[in-house]
């Protein structure tokens, strides 16, 4: 959000960015990477925050040298198909866009050189490059938002003057009592709702189970597991899930020292190089986009959303780890099966369980659960909107808002929002990297429509002053310049 304050130069626009997680970028991010040992990325090299530059990621590693810290992501890229073979598909009715189930688009080769995954380390130095060419530094403070409100708080704080003494704004409210008043604001929260837990935890089965979010919030093995373990004491964990989380624990528990780990899903497993189908992703990715956008309905677009993500699934290369966990016999894998029943024992500090159907030869007791099931995105369980839901109802589809096309809560409401809450917009890739950057440019028009007029009484006009960052990052027309210059 931008906090506007009367000492702050008049030639730099007012931003602040508040995370619950800590003061800097990407931090938040570099705690889950380092809690689950993550060496790699799941996505692409064109996956990346910088606005300008498509290929800035792959140019970075080039640079630098560290073309060698990439690693190809196997299954995706294949032999272009031949006009013939294409000719043939359409005549059958199987044309692109309309591939029976179960075909995978090609990558053609020419696009190999995307198709690689960089280093957690070397993408977060690339995003550090990206923040510091853009002068992003300080920008970020620690902080817990309570609410967000809209309307005239000219009595609180005299941010409006001359033209406008009745402008609304935003008022934001963090934990420690702070407002901060903004004339737009962003909602950049991914998933933005609630831990899917199937079931919920008592205070003293706390201690025996915990959600993946929760891990930065403690050690990522629990003090009575790496007690056992560190007695050479015998140890079995439950990781409830079937998508990359859930294999990313598994792998991490076992690294650490624990003797069983038994993997429990719902469904069957599914492997997929990325979060999304490839169609998504591929050469042929605006058809899809384009069928997507062009919906008769929210609700049908829900339907392909659902559709295209279909629940968690595990790289082919995080398969391979597993299947030689598998081998050595301390993981086991049990799909199409359910938990049905759970008792934690306070005294021995462990769980019986009891699941459909029944798991051969699991341990009688089970040292601790880690439910990486997911968060379900809600925009009616967040606390913090209330205020504005209040005032400026809006239409909510499977938990998802249905926002103006630039992302707005509303037309005359300048809150963006990004992020899977922005998933009947977005479309599937709402959750991923791609998928922020086509957020952040439709927020970055939009943005400059609101600010543009808004003349603030410190001699210098705000839409002027964006307009003029947007030229800096490459989201505007470069040839917007040169409107009015009559030709010779």
């Amino acid at each position: 959000d931008a906090h506007a304050t009367e000492s702050e130069s008049p030639h730099r626009l007012d931003i602040k960015v508040i995370d619950s997680s800590g003061p800097s970028w990407l931090h938040n991010w570099t705690f889950n990477f380092a809690a689950l040992g993550i060496s790699h990325l799941r996505s692409p090299m064109f996956f990346h925050p910088c606005p300008r530059d498509r290929d800035g990621l792959l140019a970075f590693a080039q640079e630098t040298g560290r073309c060698g810290e990439c690693v190809e992501i196997a299954n995706c890229v294949g032999k272009s198909m031949s006009k013939h073979r294409r000719k043939k598909r359409t005549a059958k009715g199987e044309g692109i866009g309309t591939a029976k189930k179960g075909v995978t688009l090609e990558i053609d080769e020419r696009d190999r050189k995307d198709y690689y995954t960089p280093s957690a380390e070397m993408f977060c130095d690339y995003c550090r490059n990206v923040v510091g060419r853009y002068g992003l530094d300080d920008m970020v403070e620690e902080g817990r938002v309570t609410s967000i409100d809209f309307g005239s708080f000219n009595d609180e704080l005299e941010l409006y003057r001359g033209n406008h003494p009745r402008a609304k704004s935003f008022k934001v409210t963090t934990q420690d009592g702070q407002l901060k008043f903004a004339k737009v604001v962003v909602l950049a929260i991914g998933p933005g709702g609630i831990p899917k837990v199937p079931r919920t935890l008592s205070a003293a089965e706390i201690e025996g189970a915990c959600h993946s979010t929760q891990l930065p919030k403690q050690m990522f093995l629990a003090p009575r597991v790496l007690e056992k373990i560190q007695n050479r004491v015998s140890t079995a964990v439950v990781v409830v899930g079937g998508g990359l989380t859930a294999a990313q624990i598994a792998n991490q528990c076992i690294e650490n020292g624990v003797s069983r780990v038994l993997m429990v899903m719902r469904s069957a497993l599914k492997l997929k190089p990325f979060d999304i189908d490839l169609d998504w992703m591929g050469k042929f990715q605006n058809v899809q986009k384009a069928a997507f956008w062009s919906a008769d309905s929210d609700e049908e677009r829900l339907e392909m959303l659902l559709e295209a993500r279909n629940g968690g699934s595990i790289p082919p290369r995080y398969f391979k780890t597993l299947q030689t966990h598998v081998a050595n016999g301390s993981l086991s894998i049990h799909i199409h099966t359910i938990i049905t029943g759970q008792a934690w024992d306070a005294q021995l500090k462990s769980w019986k369980i009891e699941t459909d159907p029944p798991m051969v030869d699991s341990p009688a007791r089970i040292d601790y659960i880690y439910y990486a099931t997911g968060i379900r995105p809600d925009v009616e369980c967040l606390p913090f909107l209330s205020p504005l839901r209040e005032k400026f109802p809006i239409e909510v589809k499977g938990g998802l808002p249905c926002l103006t096309q630039d992302l707005a809560w509303a037309n005359d409401v300048p809150l963006f929002v990004t992020g899977r809450l922005a998933g009947l917009r977005i479309g599937p890739d709402c959750g991923n990297l791609e998928g922020a950057r086509a957020g952040a440019e439709r927020i970055s028009w939009a943005v400059e429509d609101v600010l543009e007029g808004w003349q603030l009484d410190r001699g210098e006009d705000a839409g002027e002053e964006y307009h003029r960052l947007c030229q800096r990052v490459g989201s505007v027309n470069m040839y917007d310049s040169l409107d009015g210059i009559e030709s010779s």
